[in-house]
C-alpha cells in the first residue's frame, strides 16, 4: 500500500470515528428527551429552572478546568466536544444501562438490597466506562490532542462535567414527583443547592479526570520510543495497560464510595477531591519542571531566543508579547511561532511522566 493510500485510510478512519461520535451524541440526546420531555410539558417553569440553575456550573467549570492545564489551555473545540459527549452520549446511554442493572439487582437480591446498593453497584460500572469512551473517542478522532496523562485528565474532567450537569438537571426534575409535585420550583431549587453547593466539588468530574489520566498514560506509552543499546525500540502499548487499568479501577472505586449509603456526603466529596487533586498535583508538577528544562535546553542550543524563552511558559507573558507587536501580520507570525514551540514543549514534557 502506498503512503498516500495509508494516509487516506487514516483520514477515513478519523472521519468514521467522528461520525460515530456524532451519532452516539444524537442517540443519547434522544434518550434523554424521551425520558424527561414529559416534565417540560407538565412542569415547564420548573424544567426551565432546572436547566438555568446548572448554567453557572457548566460555564464556570468549563473555564476553570481548562485553566488547570499548565502553560496553555487545551483546544477549545475538542474541549467542547468531550463536554458534549458526557452530557449527551454518556448520560443518555447510562440512563438505559442503569435502569437495566437496577432491575437485575432487585430481582436477584431483593428490593431492600437494591434500594440501598443498586446505585453504587450499577452506576460506577456503566457511567465511568461511558464517560471514559469520550476521551477514547477523542484519541481516535484527534490523535495529536492528547500527549499524556495530564491531557487525559483535563479532557476526562470535562467529559465528567458534562455528565454531571445533565445528571443534576435530571435529579432536579425527578425530585418534583418525589416531593409530591405541590411546589415543583422549590423541589428543583433544593436539589440544585445540594448538588451544586456540596456534591459538585467531588462528583463526576473528579472520577473521569482520574480515568482520563489512564488513557493519557496508555497513549504516551504507545507513542514513546526508548533508546537501548544504540537501537530504537518501541515501548509497546502493553506498557500503558497497567496504569490505564489502575486509573479506571480507582475512578470506579471513587464512584462506588460516592453512591454508597455510607459515609456522609461531605466525606465522599473530600475523598474524591483529594484523590483527583493529588494525582493532578503530581502530574502537573512533573510536567512543568520538564517543560522548564526543555525550554532552557532549547535556549542554550540557540533554537529559542531569550525573549521567547522568557515568555513561552506563561499565558500572561505570551499575551503581553503579542500585544506589543504593532503589525497584525507580525502578530500572526509570532502567534504561529508560539504554538509551534508549545507543541514541541508539550510532547517533550509529557515524556517526563513516564521516565525521568
Amino acid at each position: 500500500m502506498t503512503t498516500a493510500g495509508t494516509m487516506m485510510t487514516a483520514a477515513d478512519s478519523i472521519r468514521a470515528v467522528r461520525a460515530t461520535a456524532v451519532l452516539a451524541c444524537a442517540f443519547g440526546t434522544a434518550v434523554l428527551c424521551f425520558g424527561f420531555f414529559g416534565f417540560l410539558l407538565v412542569f415547564p417553569r420548573a424544567a426551565v429552572l432546572a436547566v438555568v440553575l446548572e448554567l453557572p456550573l457548566l460555564l464556570v467549570g468549563f473555564v476553570l478546568l481548562r485553566l488547570l492545564r499548565p502553560i496553555r489551555s487545551p483546544d477549545f473545540i475538542w474541549s467542547a466536544a468531550v463536554l458534549i459527549w458526557g452530557a449527551t452520549a454518556a448520560a443518555g446511554c447510562a440512563l438505559l444501562a442503569n435502569q437495566g442493572l437496577v432491575g437485575l439487582w432487585a430481582k436477584s437480591e431483593g428490593v431492600a438490597f437494591a434500594s440501598n446498593w443498586s446505585a453504587s453497584l450499577s452506576a460506577p460500572l456503566n457511567e465511568e466506562v461511558l464517560k471514559l469512551c469520550g476521551v477514547i473517542m477523542l484519541v481516535l478522532a484527534a490523535p495529536l490532542t492528547i500527549n499524556g496523562p495530564l491531557d487525559g485528565m483535563i479532557y476526562g474532567s470535562l467529559a465528567g462535567l458534562g455528565f454531571q450537569v445533565v445528571e443534576n438537571v435530571t435529579y432536579g426534575l425527578s425530585s418534583i414527583p418525589l416531593s409530591g409535585g405541590t411546589n415543583p420550583e422549590r423541589a428543583v431549587l433544593n436539589s440544585a443547592l445540594v448538588r451544586e453547593g456540596i456534591t459538585s466539588l467531588g462528583s463526576h468530574w473528579t472520577m473521569t479526570a482520574v480515568a482520563g489520566a489512564g488513557v493519557g498514560f496508555f497513549v504516551l506509552h504507545s507513542r514513546s520510543r526508548v533508546a537501548r543499546g544504540g537501537e530504537v525500540a518501541e515501548q509497546g502499548w502493553r506498557g500503558g495497560l497497567l496504569p490505564a487499568a489502575v486509573c479506571l479501577v480507582t475512578a470506579i472505586a471513587m464512584h462506588v464510595l460516592f453512591d454508597a449509603p455510607q459515609p456522609s456526603i461531605l466525606v465522599k466529596v473530600v475523598v474524591n477531591l483529594v484523590v483527583a487533586g493529588a494525582i493532578y498535583l503530581v502530574l502537573s508538577g512533573r510536567f512543568i519542571d520538564r517543560a522548564r528544562k526543555v525550554v532552557a535546553t532549547e535556549e542554550m542550543a540557540g533554537l529559542i531566543a531569550p525573549a521567547e524563552a522568557g515568555c513561552l511558559l506563561s499565558r500572561r507573558q505570551r499575551w503581553l508579547s503579542l500585544r506589543r507587536v504593532a503589525s497584525a501580520a507580525e502578530r500572526h507570525r509570532q502567534l504561529a511561532r508560539q504554538r509551534l514551540l508549545l507543541d514541541q514543549v508539550d510532547r517533550d514534557a509529557a515524556l517526563a511522566l513516564i521516565r525521568p
